[in-house]
């Protein structure tokens, strides 16, 4: 504690110092950043997102519609292609700055992470989905937030189409097999009843005969389950193909706030300051006491010096005498054992 005080108290300057200039740099730098712009939509989620899988359309049943559409949203912000669509329609390639050569890569890089780090997606309702992006250009941010509602539309319904169009043909592979068996089925067990002559009543007691009714009967069950999972796959389809109509619709048009309080950005930035400026001041200490050779108790001494004490001078306090004369003097010390 008191090698700590004496370092504190030795370079307080120093310290000072640290305290003050990264909290200095950090509210320059928040004063030398553009403000930024926030632009918002809401959309009304008319159902829950849907994918065709192989096993025919599927979707999460515990989440609400919004929640199911908002992943979907967000998942396809992490695309490439799909933020290069977005960006292309709201220009935004033109308000990245830093120095960013058109059609090249680090382009390309620039605007994926911007989008998919900037657009943000929340769920207030059971239906309502509202979308957010940030730009420096309000204009830019609004441009944005129409071309991601208008692109999630067309390319969510566009790739559920193509998976849905082979899963249809697999089904439909599917079920001419199955119309094939259940014919066959069926004409085994009518030419068995033809063959033995069989009346209604024996048909029924014929062990032979309901093992072929049977199979008739099973046969067509999967003729019919296939039919309705094409059925399914249809109407899935026809309703993707719909675009944003049978998905979601727009119930707030995308608009722009009010440019971000200044004074919420310089406390923020205050806060990272001090937070640096603290660490740096508690890492300058422990340096300073680390590299500090200064000796303030006796067990010190004998760690550092291999050699035994054979006397101690203790601390003494100061006395100050007043001479008969009146002069102020500096008394010696009093003796102590």
């Amino acid at each position: 504690m008191i090698r700590g005080l004496e370092v504190f108290f030795r370079h307080k300057w120093r310290v000072l110092a640290l305290l003050l200039a990264p909290l200095l740099l950090s509210e320059l730098v928040v004063l030398a950043l553009p403000r930024q712009y926030q632009s918002t939509a809401s959309i009304w989620a008319l159902r829950r997102y849907e994918i065709i899988g192989a096993t025919g359309p599927e979707s999460d049943l515990e989440s609400t519609p919004a929640e199911t559409q908002a992943t979907a949203l967000m998942e396809l912000l992490q695309t490439r292609s799909f933020d290069l669509a977005v960006a292309a329609d709201s220009d935004l390639a033109n308000h990245l700055g830093g120095g960013i050569s058109l059609n090249t890569q680090s382009q390309d890089n620039a605007i994926v992470a911007n989008l998919s780090s900037n657009v943000q997606v929340t769920t207030p309702g059971y239906n309502l989905l509202v979308i957010t992006y940030t730009n420096e250009n309000p204009y830019v941010a609004q441009k944005v937030v129409n071309a991601v509602i208008t692109h999630y539309g067309q390319q969510s319904g566009s790739r559920a189409i193509a998976e849905g169009q082979q899963l249809l043909a697999a089904y439909n592979v599917q079920l001419a097999q199955a119309q094939q068996a259940a014919n066959a089925a069926t004409k085994a067990a009518a030419q068995y009843l033809q063959d033995h002559q069989l009346t209604s009543t024996e048909a029924q007691t014929d062990p032979e005969y309901q093992l072929l009714s049977a199979q008739a009967a099973q046969a067509n069950t999967t003729v019919a389950n296939d039919q309705a999972n094409i059925n399914t796959v249809n109407q899935e389809i026809a309703a993707l193909g719909t675009g944003a109509n049978g998905l979601y619709s727009i119930t707030d048009t995308p608009q722009v706030g009010r440019p971000t309080s200044r004074s919420k950005t310089l406390l923020l930035g205050g806060g990272i300051g001090l937070a640096i400026a603290l660490l740096a001041c508690i890492g300058y200490l422990l340096i300073v006491m680390r590299l500090n050779q200064s000796i303030y108790s006796a067990a010190e001494l004998t760690e550092r010096i291999p050699y035994p004490v054979l006397a101690q001078i203790p601390q003494l306090p100061n006395r100050v005498a007043t001479n008969v004369t009146g002069a102020t003097l500096l008394a010696l010390p009093d003796r102590t054992e």
